[in-house]
C-alpha cells in the first residue's frame, strides 16, 4: 500500500497504462510515489527536486527529477522532457516541453461531472499541444512521449481547495528562491545558467501568424467598459501570464462594416507603430464576427484611475510633469509619422509601474488618421481642439498634430485637479473652452501649448525641447525651431463664413505688393492731367510745358526705368518732325549747380542717365 502524501505535494501523475505503471516502480521513484485521491501515483512539488531551481517545480525524463526511462523509436524520451513551472508573475502553473518533439506531450481537462470549484462550472476542454498552464484544482489528463497520466491535484482543504493549492505553490516557489540565493554560483546545476534561469516562456519565439497569446476564456475578468465595447483580463493558456482583450461590439452599429473599416484601421496604426510610449499590439481574433477582438498588453491602469487615486508616496505634482514628457515623446513619434491621434484623453492614458518608474502609454487608435486624411469629427468634448469648433473659438484652421498638443494640455489640466475642477460639468464646448483658459496662467510652462490656433501652438517636439531638454525625441533637434513669442489673435473676418472655407487655414497678412508701373505725377488743377518734368527755356529759366499724355514708366527692382518700345519707323518720323524750337541749343556758360543736366532729343532714343531729367 502506498504511503501517505508528502505535505509540501501539490498533484500526482496516476498512471492509466502500463508504461506509466512501470514508472512507479523505477528504483528512483520509489520514495516519490504515494497516494492520491484515486490511486498512487508520482508526486509533483517543490520537495522533488534534490536542488532547488527558482521557478521550476518538478522535471521529468530519462534524466530528471522524475525518470521516465522507457524511450523507443517512435516515442522518444529526452533527457529532460517536461518540467512543471511556475509563472513568476501570475503564479500560475505551468507543463513546459523542454523535448525538440513538441508533439510528443499533450493534454487536456479531465471530465468529471463534478462542478469545478475554480470557475464554478464544468470544465471540458479540447486537447492541448505542447506547453500549457495547469489550473488550480482541475485535474487533467496528460500524455508524455509513450506514457500516460492522470493530473489528480492534492485535497488540502474542503473549502476554498483551488485557492490553498496556490498558497503552497507561492510558498514553495518563495522558499525554492531563497535557497537558490544560499547556494553557491560553483555549486549550481550547469543546466541553471541556461534553460532554468531564462524560461522558454520568457525567450520563446513566436512562429505562427496567429496571436502571440491565446486566452482561457473562462477565466476573463472584466475591467472596463465604454461606448465601444469592453475591456477584460485574460490568461494565455500556453505561458500563463495576463494580458488584456478589447472586445469590440459591432451588433448595435447603423452600418457594420464602416465600423469594421474604423477598428481595422485602429489595427493597422497599433501595428504600424513602435515606441516605447505607445501600447503594444499582439494580435487580433474573430475579426469577422460581430464581436472582433484586439489583444494588448495589461496594464496597471490609466491616467483617469491615477487621479483619482493617486500614490500617497510620490509627489503628485512631478507624476504629471512625468506622464506630460512620455506623452510628448508618444505624439513627437506620430508625428513624425504623419499620424494624428485625434482621441488624447486621461481615459487613453494608460500606466504601469515597472521597477519603481511610472511608464505611461497612449493607446487606443480608432479615431487616428493620417493627417491628409484628417476631416472628420473627432475626439471627445472636453479635450478636444479649438480648430474643431470654429464657429466657438474663430479658430479657421485644417487638423494636423497640434490637435493631439492641446488635448494633451486639456488631460495635464484636469489631472493636477485631478478631475474636480476641470473639466466642467457640461459638454457645451462654449463654456468648456473659456474653462479650460482660466487654468492655463496655474501651468505657465505650458503657455505655447495653449496657444488657439495651430499655427502658433506649438508642437510636440518643441516643447520637448523647452522642458525636457530634448530627451525622447523622434525628431532631430535640428529640424526642430524655436518658439515664437505669442501675438494676440487677429480679429474674425466680417465675411461669412462659406463652405469652401471650412478647415482651410487663414491665410497670413503679406506686404504691400510693388507696383508694377509707375506713373508721374499729377497736374494740381487736373487731375487726368500729368505733368513732365519742368524744362529750362533759353533765358535759363524753367518753364511749364502743357500737360502731356506720357507713356508709363515701367519700375524695375534695380532702379532702371524703361519705357514701351515703339517701332523703329515711329522713332525716325518723330526725330524728322522735330523743329529747333523743340530742341533748343544748350545755353552759353556753366550749367545751374541745383539743377540737373538736360539731356537733348526725342525720349525714345535717350539713355537714362542717373541725376538728369528726361525730356
Amino acid at each position: 500500500m502506498a504511503r501517505e502524501a508528502h505535505p509540501k505535494t501539490l498533484f500526482h501523475l496516476v498512471p492509466t497504462n502500463q508504461v506509466a505503471h512501470d514508472a512507479l516502480l523505477h528504483p528512483d521513484n520509489k520514495h516519490r510515489v504515494s497516494s492520491s485521491n484515486i490511486g498512487p501515483g508520482l508526486e509533483v512539488g517543490y520537495h522533488v527536486p534534490s536542488t532547488p531551481r527558482g521557478h521550476v517545480i518538478t522535471r521529468l525524463g530519462r534524466d530528471a527529477d522524475l525518470i521516465l526511462r522507457e524511450s523507443t523509436r517512435e516515442h522518444p524520451v529526452s533527457a529532460i522532457h517536461v518540467a512543471f513551472e511556475i509563472n513568476p508573475a501570475t503564479h500560475l502553473v505551468l507543463l513546459s516541453v523542454r523535448s525538440k518533439r513538441i508533439s510528443s506531450v499533450t493534454f487536456a481537462v479531465l471530465e468529471d461531472p463534478n462542478t469545478d470549484e475554480s470557475t464554478g462550472e464544468n470544465i471540458t476542454g479540447e486537447k492541448i499541444t505542447g506547453d500549457g498552464v495547469i489550473l488550480y484544482g482541475q485535474d487533467y489528463k496528460i500524455s508524455i512521449a509513450s506514457y500516460d497520466f492522470q493530473l489528480i491535484w492534492r485535497t488540502i482543504s474542503e473549502t476554498g481547495n483551488a485557492k490553498s493549492l496556490k498558497a503552497l505553490t507561492v510558498q514553495g516557489y518563495e522558499t525554492s528562491l531563497q535557497l537558490l540565493q544560499d547556494v553557491r554560483s560553483r555549486d549550481r546545476p550547469t543546466e541553471n545558467d541556461n534553460s532554468e534561469a531564462q524560461s522558454w516562456h520568457i525567450t520563446r519565439l513566436n512562429t505562427t501568424k496567429g496571436p502571440i497569446f491565446q486566452d482561457i476564456e473562462h477565466l476573463r475578468v472584466r475591467i472596463g467598459r465604454g461606448a465601444y465595447g469592453t475591456v477584460y483580463e485574460a490568461v494565455d493558456r500556453t505561458s500563463g501570464y495576463k494580458f488584456a482583450i478589447k472586445v469590440v461590439d459591432l451588433s448595435g452599429q447603423d452600418d457594420v462594416e464602416a465600423a469594421r473599416a474604423i477598428l481595422h484601421r485602429e489595427i493597422k496604426v497599433m501595428q504600424r507603430v513602435k515606441h516605447e510610449h505607445i501600447i503594444e499590439y499582439l494580435g487580433h481574433q474573430l475579426f469577422h464576427t460581430l464581436y472582433p477582438e484586439i489583444l494588448m498588453p495589461l496594464r496597471s491602469g490609466s491616467l483617469t484611475s491615477l487621479a483619482k487615486s493617486p500614490p500617497p508616496d510620490i509627489d503628485y505634482e512631478q507624476l504629471c510633469f512625468m506622464a506630460l514628457g512620455q506623452m510628448l515623446s508618444a505624439l513627437d513619434y506620430l508625428a513624425s509619422e504623419n499620424l494624428i491621434h485625434r482621441d488624447v484623453k486621461p481615459d487613453n492614458i494608460l500606466y504601469s509601474l515597472l521597477n519603481g518608474r511610472y511608464l505611461f502609454q497612449l493607446a487606443d487608435f480608432g479615431l487616428a488618421h493620417h493627417r491628409s486624411l484628417a476631416t472628420t469629427f473627432c475626439g471627445t468634448g472636453y479635450y478636444q481642439a479649438p480648430e474643431l469648433w470654429p464657429f466657438i473659438s474663430g479658430v479657421n484652421a485644417g487638423q494636423s498634430p497640434k490637435l493631439d498638443i492641446w488635448s494633451l494640455l486639456a488631460c495635464i489640466v484636469a489631472v493636477r485637479s485631478r478631475l474636480k475642477e476641470f473639466p466642467p460639468d457640461t459638454t457645451d464646448y462654449g463654456v468648456v473652452l473659456p474653462a479650460l483658459r482660466a487654468k492655463i496662467p496655474a501651468v505657465s510652462r505650458l503657455e505655447p501649448m495653449a496657444r488657439l490656433h495651430p499655427d502658433r501652438r506649438a508642437s510636440a517636439a518643441q516643447m520637448l525641447v523647452l522642458l525636457f531638454d530634448g530627451e525622447g525625441l523622434t525628431t532631430p533637434k535640428s529640424k526642430i525651431p524655436a518658439i515664437e513669442p505669442d501675438v494676440p489673435a487677429a480679429e474674425p473676418s466680417s465675411r461669412p463664413q462659406t463652405r469652401n472655407d471650412r478647415g482651410k487655414a487663414p491665410q497670413r497678412p503679406t506686404a504691400a505688393a510693388r507696383p508694377l508701373i509707375v506713373y508721374p505725377p499729377r497736374a494740381p488743377g487736373n487731375p487726368l492731367a500729368r505733368l513732365p518734368p519742368p524744362i529750362p527755356n533759353r533765358g535759363g529759366n524753367l518753364a511749364q510745358p502743357a500737360a502731356a499724355q506720357l507713356q508709363p514708366i515701367r519700375a524695375h527692382r534695380d532702379g532702371v526705368v524703361k519705357r514701351q518700345a515703339k517701332s523703329r519707323a515711329h522713332g525716325a518720323n518723330t526725330l524728322d518732325r522735330t523743329s529747333p524750337e523743340q530742341n533748343p541749343p544748350a545755353p552759353i556758360g556753366p550749367p545751374s549747380v541745383q539743377e540737373p543736366p538736360v539731356l537733348k532729343g526725342p525720349r525714345e532714343t535717350l539713355r537714362r542717365i542717373p541725376g538728369s531729367y528726361v525730356d
